[in-house]
């Protein structure tokens, strides 16, 4: 447990220390956001906010595990997980993505960098990377386990599918959620606080030898992401960007795969599920009866044209997450119930 609160401490302080500095270099360089103009319209005036502030709290995560198993190994030779600095490096190569769509958008002026097939295929090559990986390096299992129940269905090589389909969806989820200020930064946090809460129970409770360092990475992650929020909040200062947004997509689903907590993530990440299912009725509806179910998808955006003050939005979004996530974690604890 010490070693959870040391990471969330360094992660969540250096972030909340850095993002201002990284704000006024931008604001310096005349760095900004260029806002889509098929947005609500009240959005217009966050254009020229400095945006990729996902860096920081990447960077922040990154060295607050660094530095955390450094003094594990060097002061109390505690060996450190392969696990914990594989789920780290998916977050780095997420986040990588992120950036150079990010860069893309700033270089042409517009809100969109990369083409979405793009994006897609740098996140495929992510997929592969986790599956030869888990495969070659890790030899972990290909079982999938059904909550409410003790039975785990061994999938073999059809494993991988479900692999890469939460990889990309979860990445790109997130990525969707990232329409308000703070949303995404406050859901991911509370998504990633009750992973961090799990991998801390599989490691005290069965044993899970890697699960400590996947609450440390967790635990350092969630403190950076509210260390950033304190920025990030309505109105920001800043922007994660895809840069952020990608970045957490991506930790999350590594952290489910790893702690094979698959199926739980449907539950624990139910607000990213929200917005991903909002989108695709949109655009099936519209494909087909050339009429639109919401005002405008994502949903949150669809609250913000029925009148409601962005601040709502987000506050009661983060509700709804905390209820998901709430459930999701009830789920998990049955286990424990005779």
């Amino acid at each position: 447990m010490t070693w959870i609160f040391l990471s969330i401490i360094i992660g969540g302080v250096i972030s909340l220390l850095t993002t201002p500095l990284f704000i006024k270099f931008q604001k310096n360089k005349k760095i900004g956001e260029k806002i889509r103009i098929d947005g609500p319209k009240t959005h217009s005036v966050k254009t020229g906010t400095p945006t990729m502030g996902g860096i920081i709290f990447v960077l922040s995560s990154i060295t607050a595990f660094i530095i955390v198993s450094l003094i594990k190994y060097y002061r109390w030779d505690e060996v450190y997980s392969i696990e914990g600095i594989f789920v780290l490096s998916i977050l780095l190569l997420c986040s990588l993505i992120g950036f150079i769509d990010d860069y893309m958008a700033l270089k042409k002026q517009r809100s969109l960098g990369i083409r979405g097939w793009v994006k897609i295929s740098l996140l495929a090559i992510v997929c592969l990377y986790f599956i030869l990986f888990y495969e070659y390096i890790l030899k972990a299992s290909t079982c999938i386990g059904i909550p409410f129940t003790d039975i785990k269905v061994e999938l073999g090589n059809w494993y991988y599918i479900i692999v890469v389909l939460i990889i990309i969806s979860t990445t790109n989820a997130v990525n969707l959620t990232d329409g308000l200020d703070g949303l995404a930064a406050g859901t991911s946090s509370i998504v990633l606080a009750v992973f961090c809460f799990i991998a801390f129970l599989e490691w005290s409770i069965f044993g899970v030898s890697y699960g400590i360092d996947i609450a440390v990475v967790s635990g350092g992650t969630l403190a950076a992401c509210i260390g950033f929020l304190w920025w990030n909040t309505a109105p920001a200062e800043i922007f994660m960007g895809d840069t952020g947004s990608l970045g957490l997509g991506g930790l999350v689903a590594a952290v489910a795969i790893i702690l094979k907590q698959e199926i739980l993530l449907i539950v624990i990440g139910g607000l990213f599920v929200i917005e991903t299912l909002s989108v695709i009725i949109q655009v099936f509806w519209f494909k087909v009866f050339k009429k639109r179910v919401f005002k405008m998808a994502p949903i949150h955006h669809h609250f913000e044209l029925l009148g409601w003050l962005e601040i709502k939005v987000i506050i009661r979004f983060w509700l709804v997450c905390v209820l998901f996530a709430g459930v999701g974690f009830f789920i998990y604890y049955l286990k424990f119930i005779d």
